[in-house]
C-alpha cells in the first residue's frame, strides 16, 4: 500500500510539473521567458494602440522575436498595408488593399505628408487620382 501511495504521489508531481511547462509554452513562443507573442497583425481592429498622427488613419506596431511589424489601416478598419523590419532591413508584407502601392525608400521621391513617425519608421502618405500610396522609411 505504501508503494502505491509513493507511485501515485510521483505521478501527480510529474503531471503538475508538465502542466506548468505546457502553460508556459502556450503563453510565449520562447518557453515562458520574455514578451508574450504579439497578436492582431492583419486584423481590422487589433488590440494595439493607434499610433497615427493623422486621425484618418490607424497605424499599429507589433514586435515579436526581434521583428517589428507596422500595419496601416484606414478609419473604417480596412487593412491598407503592412511592413516588417529587422535592424535596417524593411520589407512589404503581402497584405492590404494598397500592397502594390507601398514603396520602401530612403526619402520619398514626391512630396507627401507624414502620418506616423517613431524611432523605427516614418510613414509618408501620397494621394493622387490612382489612390493612396505609401512610402515607409527606416528612421535612424
Amino acid at each position: 500500500m505504501e508503494i502505491k501511495a509513493k507511485v501515485m504521489a510521483m505521478v501527480v508531481f510529474a503531471g503538475v510539473a508538465l502542466s506548468f511547462q505546457a502553460h508556459a509554452q502556450s503563453c510565449c513562443p520562447s518557453g515562458g521567458h520574455g514578451v508574450p507573442a504579439a497578436t492582431g497583425l492583419g486584423e481590422s481592429a487589433p488590440r494595439a494602440a493607434n499610433l497615427a498622427t493623422d486621425s484618418a488613419w490607424r497605424i499599429y506596431e507589433f514586435q515579436r522575436d526581434g521583428v517589428t511589424y507596422l500595419q496601416i489601416n484606414d478609419a473604417t478598419g480596412v487593412v491598407r498595408a503592412a511592413v516588417g523590419r529587422i535592424n535596417e532591413t524593411l520589407w512589404v508584407l503581402p497584405m492590404g488593399k494598397d500592397v502594390t502601392r507601398v514603396s520602401l525608400s530612403a526619402t520619398p521621391a514626391a512630396p507627401g505628408r507624414v502620418v506616423y513617425q517613431t524611432g523605427d519608421f516614418v510613414v509618408w502618405l501620397r494621394s493622387d487620382a490612382k489612390g493612396d500610396a505609401w512610402v515607409v522609411t527606416s528612421r535612424d
